[in-house]
């Protein structure tokens, strides 16, 4: 994991991106999403060196979620207009709450601004649906995997506030666990699919960029991969089998 984001930082600044008018937004977009993505995938494994396991798995969101925008824009040119309608509902949404909770009296101007923007017609926009943007491809898995983490370790939920309340039910205590571990399953799913997040997401970025000279480089690291991975399922299902008898 270290070594693909040694590659993926060395990949960003081995040669400038070439833009054209025509396709200016779409390469800024999924440019800044893979900044985006590798950024949070440097922070990520800096926090599983850490042994901040919960951490890592919450940040291993993010991951997720830049991808999936990145394979959306990658099928879809039209998918830029449907970023810049969630974002201006966003905006609306947000400059709507500012207006009704702060107090103008010394900032007129702002108020005013504020109310204008408001006043603008969103009519026909509507916001993303994380749900669908992967619909019909070959990476719906990681939808699931977005929600898996959302539901049991990123959002506030009886299923993720079990990890920070453990009682003993013979006595009736309780412990607050401050930085609760992660099983085997979900160490070696989250490091699956931020693996495989990363691969997909520089194969994108690579299409765009058109020149590099780690392409190489890059399959040696997925192969590796692969071979890491079959290793580790193949441990884990001897170790359930064994486990089992």
């Amino acid at each position: 994991m270290l070594d693909l984001a040694n590659a993926a930082l060395r990949f960003t600044k081995e040669h400038p991106l070439s833009v054209s008018p025509e396709q200016r937004e779409s390469v800024a977009l999924k440019a800044a999403l893979y900044a985006r993505a590798l950024t949070l995938f440097e922070g990520t494994l800096a926090l599983w060196q850490q042994d901040r396991q919960l951490d890592f798995r919450i940040h291993a969101r993010g991951i997720v979620e830049a991808t999936m925008y990145l394979i959306a824009l990658d099928r879809d040119a039209g998918f830029i207009e449907r970023m810049k309608d969630d974002d201006d509902k966003s905006r609306h949404a947000r400059a709507t709450l500012h207006l009704r909770a702060e107090r103008f009296e010394d900032n007129s101007d702002v108020k005013a601004l504020l109310e204008e923007f408001v006043a603008e017609s969103l009519h026909g926009k509507k916001p993303l649906k994380l749900g669908t943007l992967l619909e019909g491809s070959d990476f719906e898995r990681l939808y699931r995997t977005y929600r898996d983490i959302s539901g049991d370790a990123a959002h506030v939920s009886i299923t993720s506030l079990n990890r920070h309340y453990v009682e003993d039910p013979a006595d009736g205590s309780a412990l607050l666990m401050i930085h609760p571990e992660l099983d085997s399953d979900e160490i070696l799913l989250t490091m699956n699919e931020i693996g495989i997040a990363m691969f997909i997401a520089t194969l994108i970025l690579m299409k765009t960029k058109t020149k590099t000279d780690l392409w190489d480089e890059f399959q040696i690291l997925l192969s590796r991969y692969r071979d890491l991975q079959r290793e580790k399922i193949a441990r884990y299902s001897t170790g359930s089998a064994a486990a089992i008898g």
